[in-house]
């Protein structure tokens, strides 16, 4: 196996979610049915319904979560939660999976939807830079033109800055200083400097010239970094005020939507409370290791002074033109996409706002009006309730136990929309179409594009599942693969260096015996519910008609070998469950039949078939369903992530080290270091048999694997030197 034909699926993807308005009828917006009297074709009663755990089932009780004995800093070790010796599954748990589901399956509106009303920020490749120029803030509106020269300042390797070398300090931010410029081949640069106010004689040789400027240091911030800026203005030179392509009010607002996406993007924690590998405090723009969190923070993320766009700051100007089209705080810089995610899901999908428009999930499920709407009605009570849920198994079969402090899950990824690569949809209309593939960055949210949909996680199919499952014995379990798939679950002991090196076979990475990994990223858990256990409740419904009653059924009966997912972990292969109906407490009856029994108050219920009415209203509701190209496209999507891929394996992305021996797959990285496979996947192709950019792949016809990209092959090493003359 070599790099570029290993694939994977990400652990989720997205159920298209198609524009509402082309629908059948039925799955339409409308007022929901009233609740004083029952329809007479409608249908009421109870679905007796088993779930069958088939990949192990985390029900964590949060209340009596404890710190490991080890006391590692707010991470906690979670028991299984049981309720008179037997797992406890609440039956909000269950209704959430069946709505999330339901709503899916209709093409319904979201039940909730995080509005991201603020366009995403993106990080602009370097030849932005190309494009940008150094500006002094005269005054309101007055940019003044700066000239820039490049100070070395850095080992490129590993970021140590070159300073005090000599007599020579380390410059400040925005330091004023004396400095001789020469010109290179890439263009001016500082070769000797002294503050502006010492007394020090620099000489200038020919062809070199002596100024006066400001030192712009936003710190080793990237990987590689060398340079910094020295900025200055030629003496006697008089320039005028760059023109400004916008209104300074328009300049100012960006400016500052773009600083509040730089502190939104980092939590005060990780910019003012961070240590060095010694354990010592590490100030905001100190470097303390490599990666992301390690680098040095640019002033502007925690220095309020250089926060503000007011008169006397420096920043850069991108230019178009020739006038002053935005401003930046670096050369290379975060941006903000020209549209919000929340403008590309339509109205027809959003959370409905009124009484009279609301989904078939709403009127099935329940509705509350938006906080602050003061609409009236304000909210509906759903006609469906999952009532309690009861295990078959006590504790001492039901659950498998982990013993002393448990074990240590693997870090579950936060959710990331700013990956328009893996959220967004080509256009509106066709959600299934994932943004094309080499699409470049900046166009990803743009106006046109529509967002995938629901996310939902797929099945791990092809386990073995008696080794994948059983983390005992001597190795690190993530490390030793159990048939030919990795342990996702459980978190990799610790790497005993940062230079992730691997075990003398060449078949994994090198990690110390027993060093598990405990923090703030991940949790423990101290046991799960064991794959074969058995819960049980009944669903009750009242006046649904067939197409809603044949929804459920349909989620309720799916085919053999498709699971539902439920529970904590669902990225790491847990939760996969399976449903079925019971026939013999199964009992459902139409308004018309409740009616007479009513008028009489004699006798009971005539007997029905509850198992042959929900088949029926099952075949009702896929006929509608084939008559609809949308609704046809999510039923075959939800199958196939139901099912999953038994020939590729499920895990977050990651990248390939080099020297792995050809033919072992990519075990998982003990340093947690997913994000390469993000940066590789931004870079341009070098080579045709490795395509990057990749978007997600949708899930029309057979799922589509992502590939699995080699590392970047580590620097030569940087012999330290000072970049000038003394």
């Amino acid at each position: 196996m070599t790099t570029g034909e290993e694939g994977f699926l990400n652990p989720y993807t997205f159920i298209p979610a198609f524009p509402r308005d082309a629908l059948p009828e039925p799955f339409q917006d409308a007022a929901p049915p009233p609740r004083d009297r029952l329809r007479a074709e409608c249908l009421t009663g109870g679905i007796a319904v088993t779930l069958t755990v088939e990949t192990p089932l985390l029900l964590l009780d949060t209340t009596r979560a404890i710190p490991p004995s080890t006391e590692e800093k707010d991470h906690l070790v979670y028991p299984v939660r049981l309720r008179d010796g037997r797992p406890h599954l609440p039956a909000t748990t269950v209704k959430g999976m069946l709505r999330a589901a339901y709503e899916a399956a209709t093409n319904s509106r979201f039940g909730v939807f995080d509005a991201h009303d603020t366009p995403f920020g993106f990080r602009r490749g370097a030849e932005y830079a190309l494009g940008m120029v150094p500006v002094y803030v005269a005054g309101e509106g007055v940019l003044v033109r700066l000239q820039s020269a490049l100070f070395e300042m850095y080992d490129k390797k590993s970021g140590e800055n070159l300073y005090p070398d000599g007599d020579l300090h380390a410059p400040r931010h925005m330091e004023r200083l004396r400095a001789v410029i020469s010109k290179t081949k890439n263009g001016e640069k500082v070769v000797d400097f002294a503050p502006a106010d010492s007394t020090v004689a620099l000489v200038a040789e020919r062809g070199e010239k002596v100024v006066t400027g400001i030192a712009y240091i936003t710190g080793p911030n990237i990987e590689g970094k060398k340079y910094e800026r020295f900025l200055y203005r030629t003496p006697g030179e008089k320039s005028s005020p760059l023109p400004l392509a916008r209104e300074w009010k328009a300049l100012v607002e960006d400016w500052d939507l773009l600083i509040q996406n730089y502190r939104d993007a980092h939590a005060d924690e990780d910019l003012l409370q961070r240590r060095t590998p010694g354990g010592l405090p590490a100030g905001p723009g100190e470097r303390i290791g490599e990666g992301p969190g390690q680098l040095a923070w640019s002033p502007h993320l925690h220095d309020e002074n250089h926060m503000r766009l007011g008169r006397s700051a420096i920043c850069y100007a991108r230019l178009v033109d020739g006038g002053v089209d935005r401003l930046y705080p670096v050369l290379i810089p975060r941006d903000l996409y020209p549209v919000a995610p929340s403008t590309l899901l339509g109205e027809d999908l959003t959370p409905a706002s009124r009484y009279e428009c609301l989904s078939p999930a709403d009127r099935v499920f329940g509705w509350v009006a938006p906080k602050g709407s003061g609409v009236r009605p304000s909210a509906y009570r759903g006609r469906l309730r999952v009532g309690p849920v009861t295990c078959d198994d006590v504790a001492a079969d039901a659950v498998a136990r982990f013993e002393g402090d448990g074990l240590s899950l693997a870090i579950l990824s936060r959710p990331k929309p700013q990956q328009g690569r893996f959220y967004l949809a080509e256009s509106r209309q066709r959600p299934q179409r994932p943004v094309r593939d080499g699409t470049p960055k900046e166009n990803l949210y743009a106006e046109g594009r529509g967002l995938r949909g629901r996310k939902v996680y797929w099945h791990h199919a092809g386990l073995d599942a008696g080794k994948h499952w059983n983390v005992a014995g001597p190795e690190d379990p993530t490390q030793a693969p159990a048939g030919d798939r990795h342990r996702e679950y459980t978190r990799s002991w610790r790497s005993p260096g940062d230079s992730g090196e691997l075990t003398r076979d060449r078949r994994r990475y090198k990690t110390v015996p027993g060093a598990e990994q405990r923090d703030t990223q991940n949790r423990s858990i101290n046991g799960w519910v064991r794959p074969g256990t058995v819960f049980r409740f009944t669903v009750e419904v009242r006046d649904l008609d067939e197409h809603e009653l044949g929804a459920l059924a349909w989620l309720l009966s799916l085919p053999e070998g498709h699971f539902h997912r439920l529970g904590l972990g669902r990225p790491l292969g847990f939760g996969s469950v399976r449903l079925a109906v019971d026939p013999d407490g199964t009992e459902l009856h139409t308004g018309a039949e409740y009616a007479a029994y009513y008028r009489t108050l004699t006798g009971d219920l005539p007997a029905t078939d509850g198992a042959k009415v929900l088949e029926k209203a099952r075949q009702v509701f896929e006929e509608k369903v084939a008559s609809s190209p949308a609704l046809s496209t999510i039923r075959d999507a939800m199958l196939t992530v139901s099912r999953g891929d038994p020939a590729l394996p499920v895990h977050y992305p990651r990248t390939r080290p080099n020297g792995l021996l050809p033919g072992a797959p990519t075990p998982p990285d003990p340093r947690g270091r997913n994000f390469e496979w993000f940066t590789a996947n931004e870079q341009d192709d070098k080579s045709p048999k490795i395509r990057t950019k990749r978007s997600l792949p949708g899930l029309e016809g057979t799922p589509s694997p992502l590939r699995i990209y080699p590392q970047k092959a580590p620097s030569e090493p940087h012999r330290r030197k000072g970049g000038t003359k003394r």
